[in-house]
């Protein structure tokens, strides 16, 4: 009888020391989701709405992706802005400069050839500017400089003698060698990265500029090229002045000459200023619609935190109680142990 009643005492040992086991463990992981604030075990802590939360996590994923790529193109955008506002500063010294110069006897004395090699060189490296490795004047062709060489040692003058015919932007129908002589091409498909595509495909208004997907199936087009007719007039602007200075003994001539380069250097201004701004409607388009998957990253946040995000008022509460069933599993196990010794020692 004896040793009936100990094995039963015994089994009774083993259950009460699983049980502390379980609320031990059971305690633990509701402590654990209290301090992280998610329900435990992940998609199986949740597994009732376990598709919806995976479904919702891709679409979150989806959406940082693109709000990623619009960042990248925000940076890229303002790089373009920033090196816009320095070539058309450059213009607006070349204005100056320009003018100061009309007069053939202060020409003579002002060294200004070597005044225009400056702004040349200076448009030439700003059209080099890179973010990271890319060559943002360049379109979708980014890793190839788009600058041949030094542009005070490329751009060619006009003979002396007689204000030269209009200028005209070179364009795609113009074919490889009817680009500046500055643009680094060597085939007709290094050429479309800097002019209308030539299949089409952008649409006739458009140019190969280098662009990004801002959601499914809408993508945003953005940056400048180095052909931009702004650009090619303020060098043509600047070889016209350069030429200029070869009829400087001829007052009438040079002034003429002179006249015609800052007339071509006023048009060259108000295209980089119309540049600027549509560079600036790509910033304002790309600001709202990261503004827009802002929004939508907080709606998806939200709905995945009402599935996985515990109640922290529940969770003390269950908390509490299971430190209850603890310490009285603790209690009944300490009163089995006692009445055991008791049994021995009969």
């Amino acid at each position: 009888m004896v040793a009936i009643s100990g094995s039963t005492q015994y089994a009774r040992i083993l259950d009460q020391t699983r049980l502390i086991r379980n609320l031990n463990q059971a305690l633990t992981q509701q402590q654990q989701q209290l301090s992280s604030g998610r329900i435990i075990g992940g998609m199986v802590g949740v597994s009732a709405r376990a598709q919806e939360l995976g479904d919702l996590k891709a679409e979150l994923s989806t959406v940082e992706t693109y709000k990623s790529g619009i960042t990248t193109a925000q940076n890229r955008v303002r790089l373009y802005g920033l090196t816009l506002e320095q070539i058309i500063d450059t213009a607006t010294e070349a204005q100056d400069m320009m003018i100061k110069n009309r007069d053939s006897f202060f020409a003579s004395t002002s060294s200004p050839t070597a005044q225009v090699n400056v702004l040349l060189d200076r448009i030439g490296t700003l059209l080099q500017t890179k973010d990271s490795d890319r060559y943002i004047f360049a379109g979708r062709n980014y890793n190839v400089n788009p600058i041949l060489a030094p542009l005070s040692q490329v751009v060619q003058d006009t003979p002396a003698g007689a204000v030269p015919a209009g200028f005209t932007p070179s364009n795609e129908g113009d074919g490889v060698g009817g680009q500046p002589l500055w643009l680094n091409v060597i085939d007709a498909d290094q050429l479309d990265n800097y002019y209308l595509d030539a299949a089409g495909t952008n649409g006739a208004s458009e140019v190969n500029l280098v662009s990004v997907y801002a959601d499914d199936n809408e993508r945003v087009e953005y940056g400048v090229v180095a052909t931009d007719p702004g650009i090619q007039q303020l060098v043509d602007s600047l070889t016209r002045f350069r030429s200029a200075i070869q009829d400087i003994a001829d007052p009438v001539t040079f002034q003429a000459r002179v006249d015609d380069a800052l007339a071509t250097l006023r048009t060259s201004l108000q295209n980089l200023k119309s540049t600027a701004s549509t560079n600036g409607h790509a910033e304002q388009r790309l600001k709202e619609l990261q503004a827009r998957h802002d929004r939508s990253m907080d709606v998806l946040k939200t709905r995945i935190g009402s599935i996985e995000d515990a109640d922290p008022a529940e969770t003390a509460t269950l908390i509490k109680a299971l430190q209850t069933s603890l310490e009285a599993t603790y209690t009944i196990t300490r009163d089995t142990l006692q009445l055991s010794l008791v049994n021995f020692l009969r």
